[in-house]
C-alpha cells in the first residue's frame, strides 16, 4: 500500500500523547508499506525524521501553519501519488486519494468551550465532509464529534495503543517514601496546580513521606513559573522537556491525572496503568472509558477529593498494589499496539 502520513507535529520536536501515538503508527506502517511522511516542525529540522518531508512552521500562527501544511501535503501527494492518506492533522488536503484523519480530542488545550473552540469545532465538522473516514480514539470522542456535526457514519473508533515494553512495571526498593507523579504537558487546563494543592493539604506526618514529580513539556512557560512558586517549600520536583517520561512513571508509586479538560482518551492514565501504578483521575467519560473504571476517580477540579484519594493510597499500600496490578492486566488485554495497528491497517486497506 502506498500510504502518505501527515502530521503538523512530530516527536521529538513536539512531545505529547497525540504525537507519540502517531509516531507509533508510522513505525508500524513502515514495516509493511511504502510510506511517505510529511511533518511540520516548530523548533529544529533535525528533530523530525531525516527522510520525512519537513515543513518549517517556526514563528507561524495557527492559520498560517495550517495553510503551509495544507500546501506542502498537497504538493507531496501529487509527487508520491498515494493510494490512501492517514493524517494526525485535520488540515490534510483533498489529494485525490481517500484521506483518514485521527481526532484525539476537541478540547484544543483549554478547559472552557470558548468562541474560538466552537469555531474550531465547526471547522472540524465542515472538513469532515472531504474525508473518507475520521478515526476517534474513544467512544467519548466519537460522541463529541457527532455532537459538533460530524456524520456518525464517517467515524470509526480505534483506541490508542501503548508501548508495553517501554511502559512496564519496575520494582523500586522500599525506602519509606510514597512517590506521586503527574506526567503530562504543563498547561493550566491539565491541572498540575491542583496536584500541588492536594499535596500541600496532606496531614504533616503523611506529607513527610510524600514526594511529587511533575514531568512533561513546558507548553506554557508562565504557568510553569507559577508552578515553581506554588511548589516552594513542598516535597516537589518539577522537570520540563525530558527526553523520556517512562522512567519517572515507572519509579513512582501513584500517578495523578487531575485534568480539567474534556479529554479524548486519557493517555497519561493508561501509560501509568501499563507501569502497574494506581491512578487518581478526573472523573469524565473518556478517562472512565479508557481506564475501564480502574483506579480512584475524583470529581473534576475537586482538590479535597484528590487529597483524600492520595491519603487513602498512602495508608493502604495493599490497595494501591492491587489497583496497579489490575490496571496492568487491562492494558495488556486492550492496548497492545499490534492489535491497534491491525485495525488501522484494515481500515486503510478497505479504502483503496
Amino acid at each position: 500500500m502506498k500510504l502518505m502520513m501527515v502530521a503538523r507535529r512530530f516527536p521529538p520536536d513536539v512531545r505529547s500523547g497525540t504525537e507519540t501515538v502517531f509516531q507509533s503508527l508510522v513505525e508500524r506502517a513502515r514495516r509493511r508499506h511504502d510510506v511517505r511522511l510529511v511533518v511540520g516542525f516548530r523548533r529544529d529540522r533535525d528533530l523530525v525524521p531525516e527522510d520525512a518531508v519537513a515543513v518549517d512552521l517556526r514563528g507561524l500562527d495557527g492559520a498560517a501553519a495550517w495553510g503551509r501544511m495544507w500546501w506542502a501535503a498537497r504538493r507531496e501527494a501529487r509527487r508520491f501519488k498515494p493510494e490512501v492518506c492517514l493524517a494526525n492533522s485535520i488540515e490534510a488536503p483533498a489529494i485525490g486519494a481517500p484521506t483518514v484523519c485521527i481526532v484525539h480530542d476537541l478540547n484544543f488545550g483549554v478547559a472552557s468551550r470558548s468562541l474560538g473552540v466552537r469555531a474550531r469545532e465547526l471547522f472540524y465538522a465542515l472538513k469532515s465532509r472531504a474525508l473518507a473516514q475520521v478515526v476517534a480514539v474513544s467512544d467519548a470522542t466519537r460522541a463529541h464529534l457527532v455532537e459538533v456535526g460530524v456524520p456518525a457514519n464517517k467515524i470509526t473508533v480505534i483506541q490508542n495503543g501503548v508501548d508495553l515494553e517501554r511502559f512496564k512495571p519496575f520494582a523500586r526498593p522500599d525506602d519509606g517514601l510514597v512517590r506521586f507523579v503527574y506526567a503530562g504537558r504543563m498547561l493550566p487546563s491539565k491541572g498540575q496546580h491542583l496536584a500541588l494543592d492536594a499535596l500541600a493539604r496532606l496531614p504533616a506526618p503523611l506529607k513527610a513521606r510524600a514526594r511529587l514529580t511533575l514531568v512533561g513539556a513546558a507548553d506554557d512557560p508562565i504557568f510553569v513559573d507559577q508552578l515553581k512558586l506554588q511548589s516552594w517549600g513542598q516535597p516537589v520536583e518539577l522537570l520540563t522537556d525530558v527526553a523520556d517520561i517512562a522512567p519517572y512513571v515507572q519509579q513512582a508509586d501513584v500517578a495523578l491525572f487531575p485534568t480539567l479538560m474534556r479529554e479524548g482518551f486519557g493517555y497519561t492514565a493508561i501509560e501509568a496503568m501499563a507501569c502497574g501504578k494506581p491512578v487518581i483521575w478526573s472523573d469524565q467519560p473518556a478517562i472512565r472509558e479508557a481506564t475501564g473504571g480502574i483506579g480512584l476517580p475524583v470529581p473534576q477540579g475537586d482538590v479535597e477529593a484528590m487529597r483524600s484519594a492520595m491519603r487513602r493510597l498512602m495508608e493502604d499500600p495493599a490497595l494501591a498494589a492491587s489497583i496497579g496490578a489490575e490496571g496492568r492486566r487491562l492494558v495488556e488485554a486492550r492496548y497492545d499496539w499490534g492489535a491497534v495497528w491491525a485495525r488501522y491497517e484494515a481500515l486503510l486497506s478497505s479504502l483503496r
